[in-house]
């Protein structure tokens, strides 16, 4: 859920119009995930690299005495970055596409387990 809605708060921040499209997809093991790509016009990245890195732009880091003017305090991306199995950037005529892939994984392999046992 944060994937998404930093992706598309992004759109509604810096680009004219956009979407985002919802994937099913299948790991090389067989295990599924999701695709999420949000497309948008509008201006393309500088510098993709440096836009995911916290406290950056997409090409320098963010002046902190322009911080409470900004849209926000350059974490987003990085944060999608963090909280997704693989990450892309795509330029296209008119814009961008970024997108990113979660694989599911089995809730029994993330329980603890007991010990002593």
């Amino acid at each position: 859920m944060i994937v998404v809605s930093e992706l598309a708060s992004n759109i509604l921040k810096y680009g004219i119009r956009g979407e985002i499209v919802f994937r099913r997809i299948t790991d090389e093991s067989g295990r599924p995930g999701i695709e999420i790509a949000a497309s948008d016009v509008g201006p393309q990245f500088k510098d993709f690299e440096s836009a995911l890195r916290d406290g950056w732009t997409d090409g320098a880091p963010i002046d902190l005495l322009k911080l409470p003017r900004r849209h926000g305090i350059g974490a987003g991306l990085g944060a999608v970055a963090r909280l997704s199995d693989g990450l892309s950037y795509e330029r296209t005529p008119h814009g961008k596409v970024i997108t990113a892939r979660r694989i599911v994984r089995r809730m029994s392999s993330l329980r603890p387990t007991r010990r002593g046992r």
